[in-house]
């Protein structure tokens, strides 16, 4: 299930249109797309469809280039490592969650004087401002 800050995959943006969303020429979109930092929806040989998620990259490759001075090599290993880390955020997320039904169950189970909200754990995911 999708929060509603998540942006859409869904593909609706000719290659013309999300550059224009994004302040960029359509060959900078290709060469990021070259370069393995973005990977559009294709349809056919040609055409390419980009969708809200693609946009939101794109904005973030632009700041991180534009804004933070980073070099496109860089923003490759960057989103590499806030893709791990948001990987690492929902594993970890899991985890919690199991341990934490695991612990109820077993205060439940053994009957336990124990306020709950003492043993859960808590879980604060790592959330970058590069948006």
């Amino acid at each position: 299930m999708r929060d509603n800050k998540t942006p859409s995959d869904e593909p609706v943006y000719l290659i013309s249109v999300a550059a224009r969303m994004c302040g960029l020429h359509p060959q900078t979109l290709r060469l990021y797309e070259r370069l393995g930092l973005i990977q559009p929806h294709r349809v056919g040989n040609s055409k390419r469809l980009y969708s809200e998620a693609d946009i939101a990259r794109l904005r973030r490759i632009q700041r991180l280039t534009q804004q933070m001075g980073v070099n496109l090599a860089g923003v490759e290993i960057i989103l590499r490592l806030l893709e791990r880390i948001e990987q690492m955020n929902r594993e970890m997320s899991e985890v919690v969650a199991q341990t934490n039904m695991r612990i109820l169950q077993l205060i439940h189970e053994h009957n336990l004087p124990v306020d709950p909200q003492v043993l859960l754990i808590r879980f604060e995911r790592y959330e970058d401002d590069l948006d």
